[in-house]
């Protein structure tokens, strides 16, 4: 989990996991944290993304795109094991990441405890 520390509000990046397209449909259904499945796992898709989801929540994009660079370059080892993983997943799999304020994350735990 990765958490920017630039400004008042931060955003917490995660990757999730693999999953199919039916699942992550479910996922983003849900209120909380935002989710977005990629294959493949790209620097520019992940921000691309990030950046999207900024604007629809009014978020600090500047922090937004701090917290994705810096998770990025935290995780390198990481996001290259999934990249090799997901060569080896049927075609449909991708790789899941969510992105939220901390609150996002606590309403998602919440919810899962609920269920």
């Amino acid at each position: 989990m990765h958490v920017s520390r630039r400004s008042a509000m931060s955003y917490l990046l995660q990757f999730c996991g693999l999953s199919d397209p039916l699942q992550l449909f479910y996922l983003e259904q849900r209120s909380g944290p935002a989710f977005a499945g990629f294959r493949p796992v790209q620097l520019d898709g992940l921000l691309s993304w990030a950046q999207a989801i900024g604007q629809q929540r009014h978020w600090d994009l500047e922090v937004i795109h701090q917290a994705v660079m810096e998770a990025w370059m935290e995780r390198a080892d990481v996001i290259r094991q999934w990249q090799l993983r997901l060569r080896q997943e049927p075609d449909d799999r991708l790789l899941v990441a969510g992105l939220g304020t901390a609150r996002d994350w606590e309403r998602r735990c919440e919810d899962l405890l609920r269920a």
